[in-house]
């Protein structure tokens, strides 16, 4: 199965569409025929590929991701991380391709996801209730648990409910493969599962109320949130 970041983030016309330009795979140079900045603040970048050259086995369309300023630890962590969850790439992680440089930088490159964050599902008029959500959301992250992993970095913004009706988890940064694994019903991914559905039904119910009391006093409002 494979996922690829979200489409509707792509389309959307607030994020920078950059004119073509060229990034290292390894060291291969790789023509992108648009570069789009997904999430400024951490440099997301997404590639159309230019498919008149060889692209070395990368799809048509990446995702890059540069290595923040003095996050060089995380970076490494969260290349190991991918390493070491290779049995869930395409599946409940992005797959990796491997590691490149853009405009000077380090980046890791990794499979695009299609699908919607929980962050913006929660604030959609998409018909999914707490319930339906658990069963996707307790699969990927008990799947991370078999691997070992503990997922530390729990925020709507991190996981995406693709098309497929599996719940896909991006930025590895801070997985950490600890030597005395808790039992699942007692591990940090689970206990994980239950804090995200309450931010999730929590901003379900205030987008609620405030559509209910905008409604009855005819008053606007918009409900601010980030990507990542």
């Amino acid at each position: 199965m494979i996922c690829n970041f979200d489409a509707t983030f792509a389309m959307d016309p607030g994020f920078e569409e950059i004119k073509p330009q060229v990034f290292y795979f390894n060291t291969v140079p790789i023509r992108a025929e648009t570069v789009q900045n997904l999430d400024p603040r951490h440099e997301v970048y997404r590639l159309n590929l230019d498919t008149g050259q060889e692209l070395h086995g990368l799809p048509t369309v990446v995702i890059i991701k540069k290595m923040k300023d003095s996050w060089q630890d995380e970076f490494e962590q969260e290349k190991e991380a991918y390493g070491r969850l290779k049995s869930l790439q395409g599946s409940v992680i992005p797959t990796f391709f491997g590691q490149g440089t853009f405009k000077g930088s380090p980046v890791i490159i990794i499979s695009e996801v299609v699908g919607k964050t929980l962050h913006d599902l929660a604030r959609s008029r998409v018909p999914i209730s707490v319930d339906e959500l658990q069963r996707p959301l307790e699969k990927a992250m008990c799947l991370l648990h078999s691997c070992g992993a503990e997922y530390l970095d729990q925020r709507l913004d991190n996981f995406f409910l693709c098309d497929t009706g599996e719940v896909m988890i991006v930025d590895l940064e801070q997985v950490r493969f600890p030597l005395d694994l808790e039992d699942w019903k007692d591990s940090v991914n689970y206990g994980g599962v239950g804090s995200l559905l309450y931010l999730f039904n929590d901003i379900r119910e205030r987008k609620s109320r405030i559509t209910r009391d905008d409604f009855l006093l005819g008053e606007p409002y918009v409900l601010s949130g980030s990507l990542y």
